[in-house]
């Protein structure tokens, strides 16, 4: 009777020590798993499957008290949880009276949703490599910081379902780390350094994405831009095939409305690659740059032309032909031979001209531009910069049938609202504390339209977290491609302002990296001092560090005073004065004729002091303003003044 008697004690250990009772039909969602970590001190509903109609029960390790709840027809429950301050390790059990689910070693702390596209993707080692890589990986033993990374998914509508590509949380481990978002690992390692409390954060990224991809249909229905393209998204149920014949039926209708269009190849008339056409009437436009604010909304193909001399040296050898990073796609000619063409608005431009076609004196550069959508133009290093001439070929506001954009609705992870369905979606029930967002090289080219997706991003993933102020956190672009002291209309300064006009939003904030980046790798380097920087925010702003720096003075006003402009900042909370410094490059500075000069500044006390010989009357002052600008205005502890801009030219 006693050896029974201790056989059913042991199966009764067995049950409520067995992780996972094999076979059991109770699930939840994939981001609860063994490892996670839950927000703190929050009550949310937890939903899963079981036996259907039976008495689900769920015991917290945290608490003494029994939750039970009804399973419906299809083993649909769900029950209220209320956590604990930080701790653990606790266990969780579920049952449905015939099986059993243990979630083991579950803490309760801080838990961060990370997102973007390839900086925030961008892994310790992995293709990024970060500073250091090797040691930081190494060094990378922190069991209480916890990781989930969500596996790529783009349904065209919502999904509960978000597997990760770690089998569930992980504890953050040498190995665990490796292929993990650096900037999620050192917001993290920042958070439990000086919180000492545990950490999870949600790496949810996809490099190459555009935030139209991270908003919800319901959202992305009130941005103006895409309000047809939403209607035809809902006309068809969000159907993947009827989108797709909507698709194909739209690419028929352009691709008739374009045949023949260009005259630059129309096969009666001379083409416009031919050294012999007249360029007289071809208008200037310089090079690199982009179109906008010269050619408005211009989608379409426009020729550009040039006149190369060659010296005696140089003719008879090949050429090396740098046309740097052309959006959309290309097709190069030399003295009317064609030697190059690619297809992809990031893709860098490296042709070579054979030596039988560079002859010595003048020779002729041709570049056909086609821009299928948001801003065209070259950007980056050429071989060949200046004024160049342009013509139009075809304008597509004048034959396209309509304006949707045209996507495939397939293996797209830019189309509309999948990435909020697949990677976002699954989580609305998850509690967390806030969001780190590092995204916008996508959407370089559509600053005005970017403002607006990017507020409409925040308010979305607030309303569908049911956290109306949870806090965001932006990094800002950082400084990138070839350096200029002058560049009055770069797109990427643009971008950065449109990123910076969410700081109006509550519990917003910007990290500005301005100083940190790579003028030839799109992926800096040093996501550790990125980390740093957000992290200081939350640390200031969420968890009560007010003694912490978190942030640069922030330009307020301006006054013109003997010949000069006296830039006035305000100082936010977690703001440090700036370092005193008698000459600040970065500044350009313009009067009533709206041309701009390179400027000189230094800093007198709060105030930055702003001239040039060339301006008797300043208007306008822009600082940082340039793909890649030099910026040193800067506090005592690194952080660096947003660019800015004090007029709206």
């Amino acid at each position: 009777m006693k050896k029974i008697i201790q056989r059913i004690l042991l199966l009764l250990a067995l049950v409520v020590l067995c992780p996972v009772w094999l076979g059991a039909r109770v699930t939840l969602p994939p981001a609860f798993s063994d490892n996670m970590v839950l927000q703190q001190k929050t009550t949310f509903e937890l939903t899963g499957h079981a036996l259907p109609n039976s008495v689900v029960t769920v015991r917290p390790g945290w608490s003494r008290n029994i939750l039970k709840t009804h399973s419906d027809g299809e083993g649909r429950w769900s029950v209220t949880l209320t956590t604990p301050k930080a701790g653990g390790p606790y266990n969780i059990y579920f049952t449905d009276e015939e099986d059993l689910l243990t979630l083991s070693n579950v803490m309760c702390g801080e838990v961060w949703f990370c997102s973007g596209q390839s900086n925030m993707e961008m892994p310790v080692i992995g293709w990024g490599k970060v500073l250091n890589y090797e040691e930081e990986a190494a060094n990378a033993n922190y069991p209480k910081i916890r990781l989930y990374q969500v596996k790529r998914n783009i349904p065209l509508a919502p999904t509960d379902e978000a597997e990760s590509n770690l089998g569930g949380w992980q504890e953050c481990t040498p190995k665990t780390v490796a292929n993990f978002s650096a900037l999620a690992y050192f917001f993290a390692r920042e958070l439990w350094q000086h919180l000492g409390i545990p950490v999870g954060v949600i790496d949810s990224s996809w490099g190459g994405t555009s935030a139209e991809a991270w908003i919800s249909a319901e959202a992305m229905e009130g941005v103006v831009d895409f309000k047809e393209h939403m209607q035809m998204m809902r006309e068809n149920n969000y159907d993947a095939d009827r989108l797709m014949e909507c698709y194909e039926k739209q690419q028929e209708e352009f691709q008739e409305a374009f045949k023949n269009a260009d005259p630059g190849l129309a096969s009666e008339c001379t083409p416009w690659f031919n050294e012999d056409i007249d360029d007289s009437a071809w208008k200037p436009l310089a090079v690199p740059g982009l179109w906008a604010g010269k050619l408005g909304s211009f989608d379409g193909t426009l020729w550009m032309r040039r006149e190369v001399i060659i010296d005696a040296e140089q003719a008879g050898k090949d050429l090396n032909l740098d046309m740097g990073i052309i959006d959309d796609n290309d097709i190069c000619w030399w003295n009317g031979v064609c030697v190059g063409m690619t297809e992809g608005w990031m893709a860098h431009r490296n042709y070579v001209v054979p030596g039988n076609l560079v002859r010595e004196g003048k020779n002729l550069l041709v570049c056909r531009i086609e821009d299928t959508g948001a801003d065209g133009g070259i950007r980056g290093d050429v071989t060949f910069p200046g004024v160049w001439k342009y013509r139009i070929g075809y304008d597509r506001s004048q034959l396209a049938p309509q304006r949707i954009p045209m996507q495939r609705p397939k293996n797209d992870p830019n189309y509309p609202t999948v990435l909020y369905n697949g990677m976002v979606h699954p989580f609305i029930h998850f509690p967390i504390q806030g969001c780190i967002w590092y995204q916008g090289y996508n959407n370089v080219g559509r600053a005005a339209q970017y403002e607006s997706l990017m507020q409409t991003l925040i308010t979305d993933w607030r309303a569908r977290f049911d956290r109306p102020d949870m806090p965001f956190y932006i990094v800002q672009l950082a400084n990138y491609l070839k350096h200029y002291d002058l560049q009055p209309d770069s797109e990427w300064a643009l971008l950065r302002e449109a990123q910076s006009d969410a700081l109006h939003m509550k519990n917003v904030g910007v990290a500005t990296i301005i100083d940190i980046g790579d003028a030839n790798d799109i992926h800096p380097k040093n996501k550790q001092e990125v980390g740093r920087r957000m992290a200081a925010m939350a640390l200031h702003d969420v968890y009560g560090k007010k003694k912490l720096p978190c942030s640069a003075p922030v330009y307020a006003w301006n006054e013109v005073k003997d010949g000069a402009m006296r830039i006035h900042f305000s100082r936010p909370s977690g703001s440090e004065p700036f370092l005193q410094d008698a000459d600040l490059p970065g500044f350009i500075i313009a009067g009533a004729d709206r041309e701009w000069h390179v400027a000189e500044a230094y800093t007198d006390g709060d105030v930055v002091v702003v001239s040039s010989p060339d301006v008797d009357v300043p208007l306008a002052v822009r600082y940082g303003w340039a793909d890649n600008p030099e910026c040193t205005l800067r506090t005592a502890s690194g952080f660096h003044v947003s660019p800015f801009r004090t007029d709206r030219w």
